[in-house]
């Protein structure tokens, strides 16, 4: 298809979408009170209703992932505003950035787990291997979250909530799916692609579990894309299984707990940026918990202890590693203990203690080879006001003792304005936060014999959003600024006497832009919509952007044809990507085609033609993505 022919099209769908206020993709928070419980997880420790919350958050509930067929859950996060991904291919290794953020400042949590390999750059979780069986909802939280969180939720927090049996009885899910490139993509290589999962939820009096088996293997293209690449003509191949599971058990009328975890095998190919490579990765994470969980009678008092560890290996094998393997092998270790108390009429309180323990050892033929820890103690408390009906403010702080840079605060204020009923009958929430977040350098960064520095000091943020929520019978607007300084912001460079390179700290950075969020319910069986960001990244001492694109967005429509049939477009856009490595990325349009046919009330048909236009791009230099590939898959329930 002609280059002309694409715009064309392209500009159709996107003028369609701009006149019809569109619709989320994603099931976003509305100020519907039977949806509480969906939303207030992630956007605050106290149980606050969505009107109280001055946070810009969206939620992914399990029935946006089935219909946008979303398998890896990094997929589904690209079309939230202010997400950006840095590659979208299976396996495919994965920043994620929040409002222009790195990746290590984004939390990711598991079923109140947290997530952060201590062994990589900086503390971080890579999140190319999770995949959305059984999981019930994604909440994303955007903005500064350290005074709730910790120090590594600058950027914001990622919830990922697993479904869990409510009923009496026992249910399977299973899911399968395969395919590839259509035709023949020579200059890209090859693609083949094949999914699996099944899984058992069941309840029995006072126990509830979950026990779910996947797998995913692909068979190519190359990772290093051959248009920016020199002489690249192999395949490069990605596998993983996984399990993972919880049982709960209501042990008295207040007192509740379960275990839950996961654990996930995979293989990678590698390439360089411009290059095929013939090293290949390792990796398994373990995660696993232990939770109990008080509640008097009322509800009003609740209290909640979790321990936790998630442990990272990888083994890096190629030319330029050991024999048997570079082995970089994190663990963190968890604490936490929460109580709240929400009796009061216009106040609610929470308060907690944290305990964190880091740890790696890195045995490397290619950088060297060193053992450390470090172990940081918290304390935090919210409180939540309501001085009148429609006024709500919370205030958070947190302290921070850090074995090796010791003390720091952060605090975090939010206001949340609601008038019902204010705009064409809808409802408006007015809404603002303004937060400080520190971080500390990684173990990699401080200790590596070859690239660390031990002189490292701690990252500060600062940061604000303000935003407005409106909510129709038949539509929905989200719309925020957000502005976020770093101080002492840590990147690899290269210092004075590392002539090979090393980290450092290179000034103050800034973030900032708009983002913007519309649904609209045309008809009832037509539903549209828009997620939207403009963002500013830059380094405000050299001037030079940050390898972020400065527009991203994406666009849906829906129609349900028949009670049986649905059909959705989704385009998804960039602009060009001024990327730290190698180049700069032109912008692109992709455009997916998704169809779901229930075939009985239990079993699901579905497929989906991906970049049904066969466009080149990339979402970071000399990475490639896939050409236009069929996929076809079952789903079913019993």
């Amino acid at each position: 298809m002609s280059s002309h022919a694409v715009r064309a099209i392209t500009g159709a769908l996107l003028g369609a979408a701009s006149l019809n206020s569109l619709f989320f993709a994603y099931a976003q928070s509305t100020e519907d009170e039977s949806r509480q419980e969906t939303i207030t997880i992630t956007a605050s420790r106290l149980n606050l209703a969505p009107r109280e919350i001055g946070s810009a958050i969206a939620v992914v509930d399990r029935a946006a992932l089935e219909t946008g067929q979303i398998i890896a859950l990094k997929e589904t996060l690209q079309d939230i505003p202010g997400v950006q991904i840095s590659a979208g291919r299976p396996g495919g290794s994965t920043n994620v950035s929040i409002r222009g953020s790195d990746n290590d400042q984004v939390l990711f949590l598991f079923d109140g787990i947290k997530l952060g390999d201590p062994s990589s750059t900086s503390t971080q979780f890579s999140s190319d291997n999770m995949t959305s069986l059984d999981v019930e909802r994604i909440e994303v939280l955007r903005g500064n979250q350290s005074s709730l969180y910790g120090s590594d939720a600058i950027g914001g927090v990622i919830n990922i909530i697993t479904q869990r049996a409510t009923e009496e009885g026992v249910r399977f899910n299973v899911e399968a799916e395969a395919g590839g490139y259509l035709g023949v993509a020579s200059e890209h290589g090859g693609h083949l692609l094949q999914r699996g999962g099944v899984s058992l939820l069941g309840k029995q009096g006072k126990l509830d579990y979950r026990l779910s088996l996947t797998g995913t293997k692909t068979e190519g293209p190359s990772i290093a894309d051959p248009r920016t690449g020199l002489s690249v003509t192999e395949d490069d191949d990605y596998s993983v299984w996984a399990i993972s599971g919880r049982a709960g058990y209501q042990l008295s009328e207040t007192l509740s707990g379960q275990v839950v975890g996961f654990y996930n095998d995979s293989s990678t190919d590698l390439d360089n940026t411009t290059s095929d490579s013939v090293n290949t990765v390792d990796k398994k994470d373990t995660a696993y918990a232990v939770q109990l969980t008080h509640e008097t009678p009322d509800s009003a008092w609740k209290n909640e202890l979790t321990l936790s560890r998630y442990n990272a290996e990888r083994l890096y094998f190629g030319p330029f590693y050991s024999s048997g393997g570079d082995l970089y092998d994190g663990t963190k270790d968890t604490a936490l203990f929460i109580t709240r108390y929400t009796g009061f009429d216009k106040v609610q309180i929470s308060a907690g203690l944290n305990w964190e323990d880091e740890s790696t050892d890195q045995v490397t033929l290619y950088s060297g080879n060193f053992s450390e820890g470090i172990s940081t103690t918290s304390v935090f408390t919210e409180l939540a006001f309501r001085p009148t009906e429609a006024l709500s403010i919370t205030v958070a702080g947190r302290l921070d003792d850090n074995e090796r840079f010791g003390q720091f605060d952060t605090y975090r204020v939010t206001g949340a304005y609601y008038l019902p009923a204010t705009l064409a009958g809808g409802d408006v929430k007015l809404r603002a936060s303004y937060g400080t977040g520190a971080k500390a350098p990684g173990l990699y960064q401080l200790f590596d014999p070859t690239y660390g520095n031990a002189g490292l000091k701690v990252e500060t943020s600062e940061g604000y959003d303000a935003g407005v929520d409106i909510s129709w019978a038949r539509a929905a607007l989200e719309f925020s600024v957000f502005h976020s300084d770093v101080e002492d912001e840590i990147a690899f460079g290269y210092p004075p006497g590392k002539p090979s390179g090393g980290y450092i700290q290179f000034g103050r950075t800034k973030k900032q832009g708009a983002e913007l969020g519309l649904r609209y319910s045309v008809t009832d069986w037509l539903s549209l919509s828009q997620s939207f960001m403009v963002l500013d990244a830059q380094n405000e001492e050299t001037g030079l952007w940050l390898g972020r694109p400065r527009y991203s967005g994406t666009t849906s429509a829906t129609a349900q044809l028949t009670d049986r049939f649905d059909l959705t477009t989704r385009l998804r856009y960039r602009s060009d990507n001024a990327s730290s490595y190698g180049g700069v990325t032109p912008g692109f349009v992709t455009l997916d085609l998704l169809g779901n046919y229930d075939l009985t009330s239990r079993v699901a048909l579905y497929g989906r033609l991906v970049n049904a236009l066969d466009q080149d791009y990339q979402l970071s230099y000399g990475r490639n993505e896939l050409n236009r590939s069929l996929y076809l898959g079952v789903r079913a329930r019993f």
